[in-house]
């Protein structure tokens, strides 16, 4: 029983309560332009540390997301599930610590609601080419964004490629919502650092 139980709560993988909720329909996300809180310095070394701030920028450098990260760091539940305690995203303690010469995978997480905004809302806009920027009490990390897309709940916990621990990768996750609806997917950005 305990085994079925454990398959079920990795089946309902990431995000799975906070999808929705009961007030009105938020704005879908858009690539507006908004505040940068996150200054660039030229390429330096970066020691690993937690994430304290997030950024997305077009390929052209316009930030259309910016957002505190939470400083506790997020677990998964009793119930083996990744649920942020609120809109902001939250660094996976469980992956890797951004840094310039990481050997392990960092993971991001963050919320998207159907009837809510959250800063995480912006990864269904997110495209092939975009920035990422990391700020941590180290310094400033920067990742090109290689891929896009919806895999199935459960994608980032299950044993596959995401799982595999890759130098220098950053993996941005929330529930995907499409058309002010909850879908049954993860919606995930692959990045690399530069």
């Amino acid at each position: 029983m305990r085994l079925r139980r454990l398959a079920v709560a990795l089946g309902l993988a990431l995000l799975v309560s906070g999808c929705a909720a009961e007030e009105p329909a938020v704005v879908p996300p858009d690539r507006s332009a908004v505040e940068s809180r996150i200054s660039v310095a030229p390429p330096a070394p970066v020691a690993p540390a937690q994430p304290d701030w997030i950024e997305l920028r077009s390929a052209d450098s316009v930030t259309y997301m910016s957002s505190p990260v939470d400083p506790e760091g997020l677990f998964r539940n009793s119930d083996q599930v990744l649920n942020p305690v609120d809109e902001l995203p939250a660094w996976w303690a469980e992956s890797g610590l951004p840094g310039t010469d990481t050997q392990e995978t960092v993971v991001v997480v963050g919320h998207n609601y159907s009837k809510r905004d959250a800063p995480f809302k912006a990864l269904g806009v997110a495209q092939p080419g975009d920035e990422i920027v990391l700020r941590t009490s180290s310094g400033v990390l920067r990742y090109s964004v290689d891929t896009v897309g919806p895999l199935p709940k459960g994608s980032l916990l299950s044993d596959n490629d995401l799982r595999a621990q890759v130098p220098g990768r950053l993996i941005l996750a929330n529930c995907d919502v499409r058309n002010g609806e909850p879908t049954n997917d993860n919606y995930i950005v692959v990045a690399h650092v530069t």
